[in-house]
């Protein structure tokens, strides 16, 4: 019995959680929708979480890639995918496309260290 009423428990709470992420959706796009008005752009009819006019670009879709570049700015070697993700938050994969996309317009270097690939600051 006590299984049962712990997943309704928990399938009340996914309900709850669901309904805060959609409040939050529509925040966001009302926000972007202010943004863009006071920018003299068309309104967002939404998809994407994101408040940037140019949804092109995936980095700029995604908010914390600056905290990224900060986590390589604090180390003096440079840090693998691995050890990134694992900082960041993020799934090894996507920081591995993050990470490319920034050694690619010159934001970050990646380099070989041995057997690893690394990635550093520019600015080092």
């Amino acid at each position: 019995m006590s299984n049962n009423h712990d997943f309704e428990v928990l399938e009340k709470e996914v309900r709850e959680l669901k309904k805060t992420v959609y409040s939050l959706k529509n925040t966001v796009i009302e926000l972007t929708n202010q943004l863009e008005l006071s920018a003299g752009a068309s309104p967002y009819e939404g998809g994407q979480y994101n408040i940037f006019t140019n949804r092109s670009n995936t980095l700029e879709g995604d908010v914390s890639w600056n905290r990224l570049l900060t986590l390589l700015s604090h180390a003096e070697r440079g840090l693998t995918t691995t050890e990134l993700a694992k900082r960041w938050g993020k799934s090894r994969t996507r920081t591995s496309e993050v990470l490319n996309m920034l050694a690619d317009d010159g934001h970050i270097v990646k380099y070989r260290d041995g057997r690893m690939i690394r990635f550093r600051s520019a600015e080092d």
